[in-house]
């Protein structure tokens, strides 16, 4: 049970987000276009304070094994903070004078070298490729990781890859991209990866959710992993999936047809699973489906998970878990929702409803609480995750 000081704002999320979601549906019935479009000036001015409030920190303030230092440079990347900006260079300077170091903060340095320029930064981008293979766990998870030995790049070739998809029709969602403008130059040569040594026995789902960000950033960088790495990763997601001992609705198949709604917890079989495992192990499966080819809209261990997003949906909190780590749940929602492009789960636009409680929970002075929750939030206002190239399609199943 909650405190009782909680209830009363918990009460005030939620009609937050229910008379949202129901003004977006009939604003847009009045208008006769879609639903869920947000208030793009208001979206775009709380990033810009949330990613001010970010400015003023050291480098050197944060470190260790947790995300801080890379996630700071994220959030400012998407956020447009240009790379001249102090405070961004300040931080892009210490980021480039260490050695990847761990799984969370060298997945999030290729996401932010990918973003800032993949061809400048590849070989740097093949360093974070680098580590995350030689520390895949054996049985196709990440834990937090240790230095691994750097080679020399081999080229694996000279072949255009693919620059990015295509900006949406408009009128068909919002998406939020980068404010500058500057198109991804197009990468024009391959690195192959091959891996030296095998990490530990076994990692953890957060660790290994980021490692499948890391992969996507180092592979649209044009990275070449050797595909045991992909497929063993894709193989843990699919075996440790959960059959939920406490399903919505009674343990029925879920409304709507499609495979029966599972999840995913912190480790594995044997746990209950969980809002920010379950979103962020459905965008990482999409990934690793994304990366070997496959079609993950036929996938039905992804739309199992889909599934149970949709049955056990919430905005305000993080499902099964409160309000514990409910930013760090709402980023893995938002990526789950564009990788597996769909803009709603069930009857739920996540998008209109997670910014309206993101909204009203920005403090005076621009931040949501710690500097993680801010980044956190910043990127879901921003949508900062890119839609897969093989994902635009007109179709919306959910």
């Amino acid at each position: 049970m909650r405190p009782p000081r909680e209830e009363p704002r918990m009460i005030a999320r939620l009609a937050l987000a229910v008379l949202l979601a129901g003004a977006s549906a009939a604003t847009a019935q009045e208008k006769g276009r879609a639903p869920g479009r947000v208030d793009e000036v208001r979206i775009n001015a709380a990033i810009k304070k949330g990613a001010e409030s970010l400015k003023g920190r050291a480098w050197r303030e944060f470190g260790g094994r947790d995300m801080t230092c890379e996630l700071v440079l994220l959030a400012m990347v998407h956020a447009g903070v240009p790379e001249k900006d102090a405070a961004f260079a300040g931080f892009f300077k210490g980021m480039l004078e260490e050695r990847p170091e761990t799984t969370y903060r060298t997945a999030l340095r290729a996401m932010v070298l990918e973003e800032v320029e993949r061809v400048k930064y590849q070989v740097k981008i093949f360093e974070c490729a680098q580590f995350l293979v030689d520390n895949q766990g054996q049985n196709g998870q990440w834990s937090y990781g240790e230095p691994t030995v750097l080679p020399a790049p081999t080229p694996a070739g000279r072949k255009e890859v693919a620059t990015g998809p295509p900006p949406p029709p408009a009128g068909t969602l919002v998406v939020f991209s980068d404010p500058s403008g500057k198109p991804k130059p197009p990468v024009v040569q391959r690195i192959a990866e091959r891996k030296q040594r095998d990490g530990p026995p076994c990692g953890d789902n957060s660790n290994s959710q980021y490692a499948a960000l890391g992969l996507r950033a180092c592979h649209d960088a044009g990275i070449v992993f050797p595909k045991e790495v992909v497929s063993r990763a894709a193989q843990w997601w699919r075996e440790c999936q959960i059959n939920d001992s406490n399903p919505a609705g009674g343990g029925r198949v879920a409304t709507g047809g499609g495979p029966r709604p599972r999840g995913w917890g912190y480790r594995g079989q044997g746990e209950e699973p969980y809002g920010s495992m379950t979103a962020g192990a459905v965008g990482a499966l999409v990934i690793c489906d994304y990366i070997l080819g496959t079609d993950w809209k036929k996938d039905d261990n992804v739309n199992a998970g889909v599934n149970w997003i949709r049955d056990n949906y919430s905005v305000i909190e993080n499902p099964r878990r409160g309000r514990g780590h409910h930013y760090y749940y709402l980023y893995a929602l938002e990526r789950a929702g564009i990788l597996y492009d769909t803009e709603s789960f069930g009857r739920h636009d996540w998008y209109a409803e997670g910014a309206a409680v993101l909204l009203e929970e920005q403090t005076a002075g621009g931040s949501w609480g710690s500097v993680v929750d801010t980044c956190f939030a910043i990127l879901f206002l921003r949508r900062a995750t890119r839609p897969l190239v093989e994902s635009r399609d007109s179709k919306n199943p959910r």
